[in-house]
């Protein structure tokens, strides 16, 4: 697997052509930044050799899968996708039709920093767009995930939506409702220009069936008012705009490490995928962040900015999260 930092993707083609030359199969993502210990960069490589049980390049409804999904207890699937395809939920739920919920999910969605997409997903066939890589190892992996946004207004109903387009919430244009609650409790004006300045401060959070919130990060509108965000919204869904500060993301961030080294095997990979976003909120305190994470780990971190972050529910189902943080000790031998 290589995890690719965006300023080193100008040489990710010869690199490529190296590797197969040598007959090295391989796959990866392009990411902003890359997590390694308790610093980040856009400029590098992290390079991990795995043995999988079962690995693909995914398209939308395209995937072949022979393996008994009954065979897989105590194994992980490591997924990378790319973040900003209007298409992810499609290729997540391709993925979870076929291989179920007795695998543990982690992984992160590829993209550029300007939150344009290109292609950004490749193994030995090319660089892709709209495509998901999943490798599967037998191996155990010890998972947390969370977020630290709170409640700030709602819920208001989704009553109509495409793919991760929010069209409308209470039969009200979606950017309308936003726009109000925002200029109404924050005292701020927002328009459509400068949107990303204000919605990375508030994102949505989508009611589940328990308690929690799956957080959806909005981040453009388009020439109808709709709010495009990273992963999909579903209709009929009960939704809130949420807040933060720097003070409860970085308890949240603490509470997965804490609850992840309680856990920890003796030997152990840490994977680490965090939100783009959520560091541009955080600024200067998110170095703290993966400091605080390092900090309670044995082993040093690697993972990637990303765009959507992976999990597995504590059901067994494959879960697109937004503006949070998912840690993974992965089981060495």
């Amino acid at each position: 697997m290589l995890l690719v930092g965006e300023d080193s993707s100008k040489d990710l083609e010869e690199l490529m052509t190296y590797l197969k030359n040598k007959n090295i199969n391989f796959f990866g993502g392009i990411y902003s930044k890359l997590l390694v210990g308790s610093s980040s960069c856009s400029e590098g490589y992290i390079i991990q050799k795995y043995e999988p049980i079962y690995d693909a390049l995914v398209f939308p409804h395209l995937m072949r899968f022979k393996l008994d999904p009954q065979n897989l207890e105590g194994s992980t699937a490591i997924i990378l996708v790319d973040g900003l395809s209007s298409m992810m939920k499609d290729l997540t739920d391709t993925v979870y039709n076929k291989v179920g919920k007795n695998t543990k999910y982690i992984g992160g969605g590829a993209g550029f920093y300007d939150l344009v997409q290109r292609p950004c997903i490749f193994n030995n066939s090319g660089i892709h767009k709209d495509a998901l890589y999943i490798c599967i190892v037998k191996s155990e992996i010890t998972l947390a995930v969370n977020h630290g946004w709170k409640k700030l207004d709602g819920p208001f109903f989704v009553t109509k939506s495409r793919d991760n387009v929010l069209c409308s919430l209470d039969n009200y244009r979606a950017f309308d409702v936003y726009r109000d609650v925002i200029e109404d409790i924050e005292g701020v004006r927002i328009g459509k220009e400068d949107f990303f300045s204000f919605a990375k401060d508030h994102p949505f959070g989508i009611s589940t069936s328990g308690s929690g919130l799956i957080v959806r990060d909005p981040i453009s509108v388009n020439e109808d008012y709709e709010i495009t965000c990273v992963a999909d919204i579903p209709y009929d869904s009960q939704l809130y705009v949420l807040k933060g500060d720097s003070n409860s993301l970085l308890s949240s961030s603490l509470e997965i490490v804490k609850k992840c080294s309680a856990n920890a095997p003796s030997s152990y990979i840490p994977l680490l995928f965090d939100c783009i976003s959520r560091a541009m909120f955080l600024n200067e305190h998110f170095d703290e962040e993966l400091k605080n994470i390092q900090d309670n780990l044995k082993y040093p971190v690697e993972g990637a900015l990303s765009i959507g972050e992976i999990s597995s529910h504590t059901n067994g189902e494959l879960v697109i999260h937004n503006k949070s943080t998912i840690l993974g000790l992965l089981e060495t031998k």
